[in-house]
């Protein structure tokens, strides 16, 4: 044909003007086609027959992606594309870079030669293949991918597939081979990923583990089902038990929000009882709240379970990191306003320890709360009624199994604030009723408390500080004339509660002793450097030398304190302190120390001390057990910039044994993190087998039958694109001491 655009102007001008402004619309294939919206370029010519040749910022739109190169040529009759030079594809959340493809709209497929793609810097990767489906969803053939942008890849997915679907807002990647530096690891079948924030229907993260029971593995599946509610469906083998499934539906409304689960195994092979000869095994959890208009809030909590060694044989705490000792069934209704605050709850405990004791049910327990201010005074009136009953064992009232309580307790506050210093002084009675089918018992007395702070405040240019003298008189005319404690146990002594009118958690016992408290508080903060330190120190004096409630000896004008600080901008201490009152022997303390240079490399101290506590009553037996002396050293240290070591050991200083001990390693980059984590430790043995008496002795001195466990860990991650076991790191958690 020539040179068109010279021979023939006028003809390439008119051609030219149709092609960049008539868009092509093509039709065939029964609607299936891939619908081409225009073709733009600076140069058009016309090559032959329906044939034309582009250069020069070329640019195909259609209804599925953006095309951009410097040359192409355009069979109009076949409706096939061949793009050259600095090609750019852009589809919703996939961009694809290359330097040759075919285009076949026909056939809805692109052939691609030295590619690249990115799924919004969230995964990059080759193709050498590209389909638009029928529905619009996107497919590459022959991938290689990787969630590393950069050249030196340690890990990537060749031979497989990726779908884009639900409008480019997932990726699905099937059977692919994962490499290591070029070696074949293993075949992935399946992983789905969100591109965005959205949340998408798919197989969540698999756990396993290699414990007493073999083999145990579970793949959850989640449905996407509507924007406020899913469901989550979780297969489950274990090898010496058999299979099972459990599913959680949450929902989310404008005003209620809750969550449904069930799990059920039709034949446990390793477990039998005479009323379940079968195995069939189940639990089940129900959570609901909601706001019943603008001041009342319903919450309802309900377990259950099939037996009571469910958890302990079957349950999904893959980690061991956890032991349920019991399930709780409530039914809560508060409603608050300006002045009234209203509660009621219905509340059920079930045991499944038979190590702890027996709990109480409370049908039901109804809360009145009435406050009235006025300017510096506040008027208040408490009542508390609840209905309890107990089981045979550990019962308070030894043969009754029910009993009432009622409280009620009007009080008067006044207080005044200055710029230096701040009082109030605070009236009221306390009158408690239990109420047996036999007996009536009433505990009341009269109560009085002045509180006085000041505040000495220095500042300088980089730093500010305080001390704090505090000075409260707590006066009490009354008399315990009952031994009945259903939930009053003895709070730690530490500063907050030296303050506290009862040393006992409820109103069944008080401390009946007048006393007048001292403590001093020192705030310090550097604006500079950052530094931080709070110190406080506190003792009671009592009105009487000698005392004695229920057989525990409350401690004599000890001493408590605390301390808290950051050194530097990596170290940071805490402690709190008990001490006898001739300054000489320890009572109680905690110390905790954390070292923390960057996010990955941080050491955690933590320990606790506290003599042989005795018991309450010889009903309650609470506060139950041994001197308590524990040490726990927790560790994650980035030894390179892609590995990391791990650690924990817990430590029993009073039995002189370690109860936990966990360390591992974990190797992470830009795409890829794999741990290994090796767990001995000691918790409860349930499954024992004991004399009731000889059970109740051993509890009562401390003593829990035990049981060693050992298992490895393996978590692996490609990052962004999946996760296949439990992060190791949830065993490092440190333990919750009391």
């Amino acid at each position: 044909m020539g040179n068109m655009h010279k021979e023939y102007p006028f003809i390439a001008l008119l051609i030219a003007g149709l092609v960049l402004f008539t868009p092509f619309n093509i039709t065939a294939y029964e609607g299936d086609d891939l619908e081409i919206r225009s073709i733009n370029a600076q140069i058009i010519e016309s090559l032959e027959e329906d044939i034309l040749s582009l250069k020069g910022k070329v640019v195909i739109k259609t209804d599925v992606m953006e095309i951009w190169s410097d040359e192409a040529t355009y069979d109009r009759n076949n409706q096939l594309i061949n793009l050259k030079g600095n090609i750019k594809a852009l589809s919703r959340n996939l961009q694809v870079n290359a330097e040759t493809m075919k285009a076949d709209f026909f056939n809805r497929t692109f052939h691609l030669k030295d590619s690249t793609f990115s799924f919004k810097e969230k995964a990059y990767g080759s193709a050498e293949k590209i389909t638009i489906k029928a529905d619009n969803d996107i497919e590459l053939l022959n991938v290689s991918i990787s969630s590393c942008s950069n050249e030196a890849l340690s890990w990537n997915l060749n031979g497989g597939k990726v779908n884009l679907v639900d409008e480019g807002k997932n990726v699905i990647i099937r059977n692919i081979n994962l490499e290591l530096n070029k070696v074949p690891i293993f075949t992935v079948p399946f992983v789905r990923t969100a591109v965005g924030k959205e949340k998408f229907s798919g197989f969540l993260s698999p756990s396993v583990k290699q414990g007493d029971d073999g083999l145990d593995l579970s793949v959850p599946y989640f449905f996407n089902l509507a924007p406020n509610y899913d469901l989550t469906i979780s297969p489950r083998y274990i090898q010496e038990r058999g299979t099972g499934i459990s599913s959680e539906i949450r929902y989310l409304t404008k005003s209620a929000s809750g969550n449904l689960s069930f799990s059920h195994f039709s034949q446990d092979r390793k477990f039998f009882d005479e009323s379940n000869k079968e195995g069939a095994r189940w639990s089940g959890k129900y959570n609901h709240q909601a706001y019943l208009g603008d001041n009342l809030l319903l919450r309802i909590h309900s377990e259950h379970v099939s037996d009571d060694l469910y958890f302990e044989d079957l349950d999904d705490d893959i980690l061991g990191t956890q032991q349920k000792d019991f399930l709780s069934r409530n039914l809560l209704l508060r409603w608050n306003s300006k002045n009234l605050k209203v509660k009621g709850l219905i509340n059920k405990f079930h045991n499944l320890n038979p190590l702890s004791s027996n709990d109480y049910d409370t049908q039901p327990n109804l809360q009145v709360d009435f406050i009235r201010s006025l300017k510096n005074t506040k008027i208040r009136l408490k009542t508390d009624y609840s209905k309890f009953s107990f089981d045979d064992f550990f019962n308070p009232l030894n043969k009754e199994k029910k009993l009432k309580r009622i409280s009620i307790e009007p009080s008067i506050y006044i207080g005044r604030s200055g710029p230096s210093s701040r009082s109030s002084i605070e009236g009221g009675r306390l009158r408690t009723n239990h109420e047996t089918n036999n007996n009536t018992l009433n505990n009341s007395y009269n109560w009085a408390e002045i509180t006085h702070k000041v505040f000495m405040d220095k500042l300088t240019k980089n730093t500010f500080s305080t001390f704090s003298p505090i000075l409260k008189v707590i006066w009490i005319d009354g008399q315990n004339k009952n031994d009945i404690s259903i939930d009053s146990k003895l709070l730690n002594q530490n500063f907050d509660n030296l303050f506290k009118r009862n040393l006992y958690s409820n109103n069944d016992i008080f401390l009946e002793e007048s006393r007048f408290v001292l403590g001093l508080e020192h705030n310090y903060y550097n604006y500079f450097s950052g530094q931080e330190m709070y110190l406080s120190f506190g003792r009671a004096f009592f009105r009487d030398k000698k005392r004695s409630f229920l057989e525990e000896e409350i401690v004599d004008s000890s001493y408590v304190s605390e301390f808290k600080t950051n050194l530097a901008n990596n170290l940071s201490i805490n402690s709190s302190l008990e001490i006898d009152k001739k300054f000489k022997k320890l009572l109680t303390g905690s110390f905790g120390m954390t070292y923390s240079k960057e996010i990955r490399k941080k050491i955690e101290l933590r320990s606790i001390f506290k003599r042989n506590p005795k018991y309450l009553s010889e009903q309650l037996r609470t506060n139950v057990g041994s001197m308590i002396n524990e040490i726990e050293l927790i560790s994650k240290w980035e030894i390179s910039n892609n590995i990391l070591v791990l650690g924990k050991v817990s430590k029993d200083e009073a039995r002189n044994f370690t109860r936990d001990l966990s360390y591992g390693i974990e190797y992470s980059n830009c795409c890829l993190k794999i741990g290994l984590m090796k767990r001995k430790w000691t918790d409860q043995n349930l499954l024992f087998e004991e004399d009731e008496l000889e059970r109740i002795k051993n509890l009562t001195e401390g003593r829990y039958p035990e049981r060693k466990r050992d298992n490895v860990y393996v978590f692996f991650e490609l990052v962004e694109l999946g996760r296949f076991g439990k992060k190791i790191s949830d065993v490092l958690k440190p333990k919750k001491f009391q």
